[in-house]
This record gives structure tokens, C-alpha cells and sequence, in this order.
């Protein structure tokens, strides 16, 4: 950055610690929501550190509503405005998180109470049809979970 900075960017910059490399992360070390990413005080609110990054470095005059903040490098703590861009709930919470092996979905979810293994057998053609409800109640499941793995709803991919 040749141009000289701004009190609140000289502020941000304050809580980060950048990594090494030609377009490094900037690890937000100040404080942090139970969720983990960072806050920061800007024009009398508290944002999200990567939300206001943005705003505090120019590259957006204001935040779309229904927008999310995405991290193109995946990295939760990174504050670079370089490396952020908005994007819709289902862009950023779907093939990204996927990309970054950050998804908790089928059996990385901590609610889950199935296994892939499970699903595998759940989906498995059998000589006598199979009821719903009577899978639901041998796993421990609802109706509506089994019957949304036999449309392939959800639990689509193992990757």
C-alpha cells in the first residue's frame, strides 16, 4: 500500500498479523466472536473484522444486504481485503466450503447420527421393499431424513 492510510486502517491493521508471501492472509489477532472471527468497532458498530475489512479498505462503499463475506482463501481469520468478496449464502456455504475442506456436512456434522457406511446400507436394493417408517425407527432418524437420503436429497457425495 503506496498511498498513505487512514486512521481506522492504520486501527485494523493494528489487530493483524500477516503472513509471509507475495498476497499473504492477515490473521485477525483482536478479539473474536464465539463463532471465531474477528470484530471490529467502525463507524459506531461492531462488524465482523472480514466484513469491515472491506468497508475500511474501500473495496466496497457499503455491505449488500442478503450478501455474505467469502474468504477465497479459505482461511477464517484472514482479514485481506484481496482475499474476500461478497457472494450468496448458498455460493459461499456450498461449493466453497467444499473446496476449502471446511463443510460439516454427512458425517462431519456434529448433529449427525448417521455414518456414509449407514446411508450405503439405507440406500441398498433389497428383495422386499422397505418401508420409511421402519428404517427411520431402526436409525434413529425421521421419516423425512430417510426419505430425503433415498431421493438423494441430501447426503449426495462422499468428496
Amino acid at each position: 500500500m503506496s498511498e498513505e492510510l487512514s486512521k481506522d486502517q492504520v486501527r485494523f491493521l493494528k489487530y493483524v498479523q500477516k503472513d509471509d508471501g507475495p498476497n499473504p492472509c492477515w490473521r485477525w489477532c483482536g478479539s473474536k466472536a464465539i463463532t471465531g472471527y474477528g470484530n471490529f468497532y467502525y463507524k459506531g458498530c461492531v462488524f465482523l473484522a472480514h466484513r469491515a475489512s472491506l468497508l475500511v479498505f474501500g473495496r466496497v462503499k457499503s455491505l449488500t444486504p442478503g450478501l455474505q463475506v467469502a474468504h477465497a482463501c479459505g482461511t477464517r481469520e484472514c482479514t485481506n481485503p484481496d482475499h474476500l468478496n461478497e457472494k450468496t449464502p448458498s455460493e459461499n456455504n456450498g461449493a466453497d466450503k467444499k473446496a476449502h475442506g471446511v463443510d460439516n456436512s454427512g458425517e462431519r456434522s456434529h448433529f449427525s447420527k448417521l455414518t456414509w457406511e449407514k446411508v450405503s446400507e439405507i440406500r441398498k436394493p433389497s428383495e422386499q421393499p422397505k418401508k420409511i417408517k421402519d428404517l427411520a425407527q431402526t436409525y434413529g432418524v425421521s421419516v423425512t431424513c430417510i426419505s430425503n437420503i433415498l431421493r438423494n436429497k441430501t447426503w449426495k457425495s462422499e468428496n
